[in-house]
């Protein structure tokens, strides 16, 4: 592994996104590292269950199959802790094809290999010595190679370098040998792909033209993908398919699958906190020893009397019958069988005053009477206090539906996964759900919405699905609110993040939750600094929200932004772009896809379609 040689910073929630396993994180100086496989994070001396790294979700933990999980190892020497010293993060160099700069000699270097200079082979360059191979005789004066720019990569999750090699030789009628070597060129007459440019020492020559086409190299050198899994080794799969010729920063190369969650403490008030931190500790001590997803009931008893020897301020009992519940993960009651259930945990309770100033979830609840002029809501709840789960599952190359197939990020069938706990506070918006309900079932805005699935349905992103135009008004609202909250809390629109609560299609028997979370959560100082909370009093949040409705009445492309009948990938919004709703990716959890002002102000057509607009003098 890379690390093995070299040490490099990265921050421990970048594991999860936008850097996890699999994904090629540039670093300074022209390093490309692919992070490894999970296999790799712990080595013989230091293990996975280690109850300072895992995350104690028992409600997530349910949801994902019981899997433990476990925050990335932090990389500490002997002299801070002696007991986790050393433990890294391992990567392997990706792309292997390296070249030289100055001379443009190409090298093929291993997955583990040092960052390497050039070997100064090349002597000739536009009929004038190198001045690499002047200074071979002086290796430390010859630069660095630099990572080639040019991968290709399978819709089923593996990548590989570009064929260069068979790319040169594809029209040339030479054989490729073991003595043939590439010199790499830049320039000449066209900026384009076509001035890359790449000669072989037997005569052969190519540029990159054409290389981006649909299938090139399928049609053109007969090359399908061979299933290479650099970050899981020298692992192949059997798989063939057609490559896509990307550069290595491109944004598709790797999409992350995270799954967060806003963690629900069920522990009564009248406990004490030394019965609670009895529970947690217990909980993370005890996650990882279960036998088919039962607990060592015995154990856990023994554990609970040892924690009263401590202190004896711990009701025993309670403690007990907690980690056991905590522990069993096949409850058929308790598991939410659909993302919506599970949603819908979240939205009973952050809807209602819960928690105190010393636990994880601290919510007070305000009706909407002591609001003016927010008369579509029925309640604003101030989260001064939450924590947020993120667990990364897997990745997705090319696109991030879910038509193609989570990559695997180890090699063998781990109980546990990566993720990281956020602090933060947020503001909750619940509407009235008897109102929406009658606005969505107006046959203009069924019309309008059936543009975003007809569009869909072309690009076989449904079937027959059919969308909630309800979830795509709170969506659009959402991202209104956080642009407005941004100018005003003292945060960035990038630090601030919604989760709906609402059905995203339509369904019988769909949960009643009508609403959306603003939040902000971060493992840095960002986290939790009471500005966003400071924005949901009264007197504050009617003239932020009113603000978030009056912006988007006008968008700087308008009339072409609110006239679209289909912007962004596969048509999925209409009048939303990057002037008016979209926001960073961080913000966002559908992948900024499914908006529309259109459904919040109206259209030039249809003005009363607008949900806001029979409320505007209000």
């Amino acid at each position: 592994m890379a690390s093995k040689y070299n040490k490099y910073a990265i921050r421990r929630d970048a594991l999860i996104s936008p850097w996890g396993v699999g994904a090629i994180v540039p670093f300074p100086h022209d390093e490309s590292l692919m992070v490894a496989g999970l296999d790799f994070w712990f080595d013989n001396n230091h293990s996975f269950d280690d109850p300072e790294f895992i995350i104690e979700d028992a409600r997530l933990s349910k949801r994902l199959d019981g899997k433990v999980f476990v925050m990335p190892p932090d990389f500490r020497d002997s002299k801070q802790d002696s007991s986790h010293s050393n433990m890294k993060i391992p990567a392997v160099r990706f792309p292997r094809w390296h070249y030289c700069p100055v001379c443009g000699n190409m090298e093929k270097i291993g997955a583990a290999e040092q960052r390497p200079r050039c070997s100064g082979e090349m002597r000739k360059s536009n009929g004038r010595e190198t001045y690499c191979y002047k200074n071979r005789a002086h290796p430390n004066k010859l630069p660095y190679l630099v990572p080639e720019r040019f991968i290709a990569v399978c819709p089923n999750g593996h990548i590989e370098d570009f064929p260069i090699m068979e790319w040169v030789h594809r029209k040339s009628g030479k054989p490729i040998q073991d003595s043939c070597k590439l010199i790499r060129s830049t320039g000449g007459s066209s900026s384009s792909l076509a001035g890359v440019r790449y000669t072989c020492t037997c005569g052969a020559t190519a540029n990159m033209s054409g290389a981006f086409e649909k299938d090139a190299l399928e049609k053109k050198i007969s090359y399908t993908c061979t299933g290479s899994k650099p970050w899981l080794g020298e692992e192949k799969d059997d798989c063939g398919q057609s490559l896509f010729v990307l550069q290595r920063g491109a944004s598709n190369v790797w999409f992350a699958d995270i799954m967060s969650s806003v963690y629900i403490p069920n522990f009564p008030k009248k406990v004490s906190q030394t019965t609670k931190d009895c529970v947690s500790k217990g909980c993370k001590r005890f996650m990882s020893s279960r036998t088919e997803c039962h607990p060592d009931e015995v154990a856990i008893k023994q554990f609970v009397a040892a924690c009263m020897v401590v202190d004896d301020d711990i009701d025993y009992e309670f403690a007990v019958s907690e980690i056991i519940a905590a522990l069993k993960k096949n409850e058929a009651e308790d598991t939410p069988q659909t993302e919506d259930d599970y949603r819908k945990q979240e939205f009973d309770v952050l809807t209602k005053t819960c928690g105190t100033t010393d636990e994880e979830l601290y919510v007070k609840n305000y009706p909407i009477s002591q609001y003016k002029g927010l008369n579509y809501l029925k309640s604003i709840s101030l989260v001064h206090k939450l924590r947020e789960t993120r667990v990364f599952k897997g990745f997705r190359r090319i696109t991030p539906n879910a038509d193609n197939p989570l990559a695997r990020i180890s090699l063998k069938d781990l109980p546990w996964l990566p993720a990281v706990k956020n602090c933060g506070e947020g503001i909750m918006f619940e509407f009235d759900y008897d109102l929406l309900q009658i606005w969505a079932k107006q046959d203009k805005v069924i019309e309008r919405v059936d543009k975003i699935e007809n569009n869909l349905k072309r690009c076989k992103r449904l079937s027959n699905e059919m969308l909630n135009p309800v979830y795509i008004l709170l969506h659009t609202v959402a991202h209104c609110i956080i642009n407005a909250l941004s100018a005003e809390s003292g945060y960035s629109n990038a630090s601030i993040r919604e989760r709906i609560y609402c059905p995203k299609y339509i369904y019988p028997d769909m949960p009643r939750m009508t609403g959306f979370l603003i939040y902000t959560a971060s493992g840095d100082s960002e986290g939790s600094l009471g500005g966003l909370v400071r924005q949901g009093v009264s007197g504050r949040i009617e003239d932020v929200f009113l603000r978030a409705i009056s912006n988007a009445r006008w968008c700087a492309a308008d009339p072409v932004c609110i006239l679209s009948d289909g912007q962004g990938q596969n048509g999925c919004n209409l009048a939303a772009c990057h002037n008016c709703t979209l926001l960073p990716e961080t913000s966002c959890e559908n992948k900024n896809q499914l908006l529309d002002r259109g459904l919040l102000i109206g259209t030039l057509d249809d003005y009363y379609i607008g949900f806001f607009n029979a409320y505007e003098k209000q």
